[in-house]
């Protein structure tokens, strides 16, 4: 595992925390990976209230809940899931738990048309949509206007948010943020998690994917997404011509976070495990 400080003028090492050890049986990346879908998720969590924040195309949904007032002092937590994911994924719902025990407010951002943003705008969402993440963050520190607002993003969720830091005008209500295996890359990512090896995780997020764009009408798409069988398919005939790029490399060079990491004013945590199937590591020891 490497955690890298940015921000700070620090790079945290490995040597610097405690060993990495695998709790049996979980051992190896793989796993790891696949650990909560073959336990099972979590049980669900009802948002104490829930927030339908503004954007250009309708809004999106957040649910929220609240910490107990015993426990201070309070701040505020924006979770964005993956790709494919929703507010109800196993680790949005365990991660949420925890940080309410921690004495935070937490808010589960979903993405337009995922989830019940579903209700207020249509799929499909992308990579570098980050004034839905600022307007979800302003809609937070609204909500709670002395508390400051630390972002949390799993992987594509995680890219959101680095991408979103780097690009500036960052709500001054942002103080840190942490990101958990973002990738950094979108095309050495895309290539990764579509090796033969990795096929059952190819086919996992192809499956989502079709799922979250199930009856998408768009003048600009001009194939079934119900067809598609890569993840590559979606970014070039789907995701590209919806938002205004040439094709997928367009969209992956333009929209990756790598270009503006060194431009990260707000403290940030990126979290990353050297053996993860799906995003290169060799990334994280470039940036």
């Amino acid at each position: 595992m490497e955690l890298i400080g940015s921000g700070l003028n620090k790079h945290f090492k490995t040597e610097d925390f405690p060993a990495f050890k695998a709790r049996f049986p979980w051992v190896g990346g793989d796993l790891q990976t696949l650990r909560n879908s073959l336990v099972g998720a979590p049980r669900t969590l009802e948002p104490d209230a829930r927030l339908h924040t503004p954007i250009d195309v309708g809004a999106v949904s957040v649910a929220a809940n609240y910490a107990k007032p015993d426990k201070s002092p309070v701040k505020n937590l924006v979770l964005v899931h993956g790709l494919g994911g929703a507010e109800d994924s196993s680790y949005m719902v365990s991660a949420t738990r925890f940080f309410l025990n921690k004495g935070f407010h937490v808010f589960r951002m979903n993405y337009r048309g995922v989830g019940p943003s579903a209700v207020h705008s249509s799929a499909p969402y992308s990579a570098g949509l980050t004034n839905d993440l600022r307007a979800v963050i302003a809609h937070v520190s609204n909500e709670n206007t002395e508390a400051p607002v630390v972002i949390m993003g799993f992987s594509l969720g995680g890219q959101l948010a680095l991408r979103m830091l780097g690009e500036g005008n960052v709500p001054s209500c942002v103080k840190s943020a942490v990101t958990v295996s973002a990738p950094l890359n979108l095309a050495s990512a895309q290539r990764k998690l579509e090796r033969p090896r990795n096929k059952l995780y190819s086919r996992y997020v192809v499956g989502n994917m079709r799922r979250d764009l199930k009856g998408l009408m768009h003048p600009k798409v001009l194939v079934d997404p119900a067809k598609l069988k890569r993840i590559w398919d979606f970014d070039e005939h789907v995701i590209a011509p919806v938002f205004g790029f040439a094709g997928a490399v367009d969209y992956y060079e333009k929209v990756s976070c790598y270009s503006v990491l060194d431009r990260i004013q707000v403290p940030t945590l990126a979290i990353h495990a050297y053996d993860d199937p799906w995003i290169p590591v060799a990334d994280y020891k470039k940036a």
